[in-house]
C-alpha cells in the first residue's frame, strides 16, 4: 500500500486516539504509532502541528500529560470554528506569498499556511451538508488532505498551481471519507441482509427437521459456501450452537 494512504489512515487514527483520551495525546506515542514510515522529525512537527490546531493537547510524555489541568478536553466544532476565525483575523498573511514560501521549503510558512487554509476548510465541509458523515469528520478528512497535500508543492511551478492542488487535495479527501463511508454503509446493510436470510433459513429448517440444524446442512438448503455460513453466524447477534460450535447469531 502507498506510503501517503498509510499515513493518512494512521493519522485518522491517531486523531481518534487522542479524542477518546480526552483531547491528549503524547509525542511519544505518535512517534510509535509512526515508527514504520520513512518520517523524519520534520513530518511529525507537522503532525503536532496539525493536532494542535484542532485542539488536540501534545505533551512530550507520559509524565508530562499527567501535569496537564483536568478537565480540558478537545474543542467542539462551535468552539473550534470560533478559534479559527481569531486566528484569520489576528493573521494578515498573502496567499501567494505563503504558497511560494512552503515549496521553497521554509517550515514556519508552512504553519501559517495550515492556519490559513482551516477555516476554508471548514467551509469546504459545510457545502457537503446532507450526507450522512458527521462535519467533523470531514473537516479532519480535509486536515489530512492539505497536510500530506503540502508535501508536493515544491513540484508546481506557480502559485496558482499550488493553490489548485492543495484545495483539489482537500476536496478529494473530503469526497474519499464520504464514499468510504457509503461502502462500509452498503456492506453492513448487506450483512444485516444475509443474516436476516440466514436466520430465516435456520428457522425453516429446524422447522421442517424438527432438530438443530448443522452448518453443513444449512450449506445444503442454501447452495452457500460452509465458509460464508460460519462467516455469517459469527458476526452476528446472540448465541447459538451450530454443528457443536457455538457461533453468533443476531
Amino acid at each position: 500500500m502507498d506510503n501517503r494512504i498509510i499515513f493518512r489512515e494512521m493519522l485518522g487514527e491517531i486523531r481518534k486516539a487522542a479524542d477518546e483520551a480526552g483531547g491528549v495525546i503524547t509525542k511519544e506515542e505518535i512517534k510509535e504509532r509512526l515508527s514504520h514510515l520513512p518520517l523524519e522529525e520534520e513530518h511529525l512537527k507537522m503532525v503536532y502541528q496539525y493536532l494542535s490546531e484542532q485542539g488536540i493537547q501534545v505533551p512530550d510524555d507520559e509524565a508530562e500529560a499527567k501535569e496537564l489541568p483536568e478537565g480540558e478536553e478537545g474543542f467542539g466544532l462551535s468552539i473550534y470554528l470560533e478559534e479559527l476565525q481569531e486566528l484569520a483575523a489576528r493573521e494578515e498573511e498573502d496567499e501567494t506569498e505563503l504558497l511560494n514560501a512552503v515549496a521553497a521549503g521554509e517550515a514556519d510558512a508552512r504553519e501559517k499556511l495550515i492556519r490559513w487554509y482551516l477555516p476554508l476548510i471548514c467551509e469546504m465541509a459545510g457545502e457537503y451538508e446532507g450526507d450522512e458523515i458527521a462535519s467533523e469528520d470531514l473537516i479532519q478528512e480535509g486536515n489530512i488532505g492539505l497536510l500530506m497535500a503540502m508535501e508536493h508543492l515544491g513540484e508546481y511551478e506557480n502559485a496558482a498551481a499550488c493553490q489548485a492542488y492543495l484545495l483539489n487535495s482537500v476536496n478529494e479527501a473530503m469526497q474519499a471519507a464520504i464514499h468510504s463511508n457509503e461502502e462500509t454503509k452498503k456492506r453492513n446493510e448487506n450483512m444485516v441482509s444475509q443474516v436476516n436470510h440466514l436466520d430465516e433459513a435456520i428457522k425453516n429448517l429446524e422447522r421442517d427437521l424438527e432438530r438443530r440444524v448443522s452448518a453443513e446442512e444449512l450449506s445444503a438448503y442454501l447452495d452457500m459456501p460452509l465458509e460464508q455460513i460460519r462467516d455469517i453466524l459469527n458476526i452476528s447477534g446472540d448465541q447459538i450452537e451450530v454443528d457443536g460450535i457455538k457461533e453468533r447469531r443476531e
